[in-house]
């Protein structure tokens, strides 16, 4: 498995846990709604209602991971397998999360764009931590007007996460096919008839310890990230 492709990964799964994990912050109004998640041509069908997120693994795409803000915790899944592995969600405090409560979000408009379609207000963002006022990170902003503001579009530099060598850099999320109120109470609950596990290698069907080869080998051709 190349660098290039692990800290592609890295820089998603940041990306991701950045916009949905925990109370909102940094998404628009609404805060039910199904969409396709897209960066780097990975595709991530999700959903959120309140403080709750869904989130389809793009390696894996019978593998699912909620969120569950309020509780603290995580649960991953499988969908195929019908297996699941839950945990506390642990502090992130290397990883600027826009959905903290101590995070502060401060918006600029700069002007009006046209993404896939949606008018949209297109704002410059600094966000930072209360507790920490010098360490400020910037981003682009685009809040679609016909979907009551919903953030369509971000695009901000992750810094380095010192647990991950060569992550961090400049990443651009959109979604599509955008659904306000579809997202469903049953989308955030563990199945009836579904098995806990010990580990997320279990849950992925890995046995061991998670193998990034195998992962991209499951993705669809047209979303593996480049080699070198």
């Amino acid at each position: 498995m190349s660098k290039v492709s692990i800290r592609f990964l890295v820089s998603v799964f940041v990306m991701g846990a950045i916009l949905f994990t925990g109370s909102s912050v940094f998404s628009a109004p609404p805060d039910n709604f199904t969409a396709t998640m897209v960066t780097s041509g990975m595709e991530m069908p999700m959903a959120r209602m309140g403080n709750k997120s869904r989130v389809e693994n793009p390696g894996m795409k019978d593998v699912v991971t909620i969120t569950l803000g309020d509780a603290k915790k995580s649960i991953m899944m499988n969908t195929v397998a019908k297996t699941y592995f839950e945990q506390q969600i642990q502090d992130r405090e290397n990883t600027p999360n826009a959905y903290d409560p101590d995070m502060v979000l401060e918006k600029k408009k700069v002007g009006a764009e046209t993404i896939d379609g949606h008018p949209c207000i297109k704002y410059d963002a600094v966000f930072y931590r209360k507790s920490k006022p010098e360490e400020k990170y910037k981003a682009t902003l685009w809040e679609a007007q016909d979907l009551k503001d919903f953030n369509i579009q971000t695009e901000m530099t992750l810094p380095p996460n010192p647990n991950y060598p060569g992550s961090g850099g400049k990443m651009v999320m959109k979604f599509k096919d955008v659904k306000l109120g579809a997202a469903k109470a049953s989308m955030f609950e563990v199945p009836g008839d579904y098995t806990k596990v010990n580990s997320i290698p279990e849950v992925m069907g890995l046995g061991g310890m998670p193998n990034i080869e195998e992962m991209m080998k499951r993705m669809p051709k047209k979303q593996r990230p480049p080699r070198p």
